[in-house]
């Protein structure tokens, strides 16, 4: 009874190691792959902003190219 106690013991002792070591295996895959998604959040957030920043309308378009040309027109003489 005491080797079947003992026995049992043993095999409960490395069913609960196993499970932890799954856990913990589940849990830093979980981890990196969270990481991973919030980096590429972080980057897509990041351009988004960028983009409205830099965003342009045709009248501002246009005084730019104006102002370009104007000048090229005072530097070449």
């Amino acid at each position: 009874a005491r080797q079947e106690e003992a026995r049992l013991k043993a095999a409960a002792e490395e069913e609960k190691q196993r499970l932890l070591a799954s856990a913990q295996q589940e849990i830093a895959a979980a981890a990196a792959s969270a990481r991973r998604e919030l980096r590429v959040y972080a980057a897509s957030l990041a351009v988004e902003l960028a983009e409205k920043k830099i965003k342009i309308d045709a009248a501002a378009d246009q005084a730019l190219v104006r102002d370009f040309t104007d000048q090229l027109g005072r530097n070449g003489r």
